[in-house]
């Protein structure tokens, strides 16, 4: 296995995510089995803009698909993997320049990494406000965590009636190998300056103290998000974290307030009709 997917790996692993527990898994359990072929980050300069534009009626459409990273991420034939917050942004700056005046950001995607996620949502919107656009959020299958982090900040929320969202919260997936060690005859030895610069015991397991400190870093980040999502919705804080992480149903989004409205694709469609011919 190369040293590009281990570095990818130890993206996944250790790290805060907004993402679903199920979502989640499968990327794991990909990186651990897979060693082939192998995804590796890329430059910045290089993220590929697959936004759309209609110059004449002026609306434009980014597509958020798949998990989300903070950086675009390559697969082995060379097609970017999910969608990341840098090319979001560019697309949307490069859909400004065109003149558009509404953006339509079409969700399919289980959330992501946590880093710059809330940075990029309060962009989007501030580059919306600063340019008079007006800025829909149409979930069409799916926008849970960090999906929905990113939804929220716009004018509309409207959703498929298949479709669902939620997940407010936060997960970070760690691996106590210490049994295994023991069992293989393994005994790692770890020689410190002081005591926080490692996180393990002498036999290898976590200590209590970095599983204290993840714990609590993993739970900021979740009332962080809580405080973001009633930022845009109203909601209040108190009622977000009482959710739970739950994902709703169309109708049920709409009830609780992450969603505005339910349309299918033909009404949604005759929506964004009537927004051009306005």
């Amino acid at each position: 296995m190369s040293h590009k997917l281990y570095r990818l790996m130890e993206s996944v692993y250790n790290t805060p995510h907004l993402i679903t527990p199920s979502a989640l898994k499968p990327i794991i359990d990909y990186l651990e089995k897979r060693n082939y072929p192998e995804f590796a980050f890329i430059p910045d300069d290089t993220v590929k803009n697959q936004s759309s534009a209609k110059s004449e009626c002026k609306l434009g459409q980014i597509s958020v698909d798949g998990a989300m990273t903070y950086r675009p991420v390559y697969g082995a034939c060379g097609e970017t993997e999910g969608t990341s917050y840098q090319s979001i942004l560019e697309q949307a700056y490069y859909l400004i320049d065109e003149g558009v005046d509404t953006i339509v950001m079409v969700y399919s995607s289980p959330g992501g990494q946590a880093a710059h996620c809330f940075s990029t949502a309060n962009e989007l919107r501030a580059l919306a406000d600063e340019n008079n656009i007006k800025l829909i959020s149409y979930i069409d299958e799916m926008a849970a965590s960090a999906g929905l982090a990113l939804s929220v900040v716009s004018d509309e929320v409207i959703i498929h009636p298949s479709a669902s969202t939620g997940s407010v919260g936060c997960v970070c997936a760690i691996v106590d190998y210490s049994k295994a060690l023991d069992k293989a005859g393994i005994k790692p030895i770890y020689i410190a300056s002081t005591p926080g610069k490692t996180g393990f015991n002498d036999d290898g397991s976590f200590s209590e103290k970095f599983l204290t400190e993840l714990q609590k870093d993993v739970t900021d980040l979740g009332n962080q998000f809580a405080n973001h999502v009633h930022q845009f919705t109203g909601i209040p804080v108190a009622d977000i974290l009482a959710m739970d992480a739950k994902m709703y149903s169309a109708e049920e989004a709409v009830e609780v307030g992450l969603a505005n409205k339910v349309m299918d694709h033909r009404e949604f469609a005759a929506y964004l009709e009537q927004i051009r011919s306005d």
